[in-house]
């Protein structure tokens, strides 16, 4: 069964980064930190404004997710 947290990565698995490293994560944290919101959804933007809402909520989950994650591979 998988987390959330695992849920996120391979959200952004499929989005194209390499989240088997540092620093394909750091690129997918620098990438959500400025991304338009309805590109956080699955699938292409729409212009929805529900799409566009939902991609806003989660932002600061798909963050947390990164930053988690880099701290494991970090050791820290």
């Amino acid at each position: 069964m998988s987390t959330q947290h695992d849920i996120n990565l391979m959200f952004l698995q499929q989005k194209g980064f390499d989240i088997s490293s540092i620093g394909g994560l750091q690129k997918a944290l620098s990438w959500l930190q400025n991304a338009d919101p309805d590109t956080l959804m699955h699938g292409n933007p729409t212009g929805d404004p529900f799409d566009i809402m939902v991609g806003e909520m989660r932002r600061p989950m798909l963050i947390s997710s990164v930053e988690a994650a880099i701290t494991a591979k970090s050791g820290n």
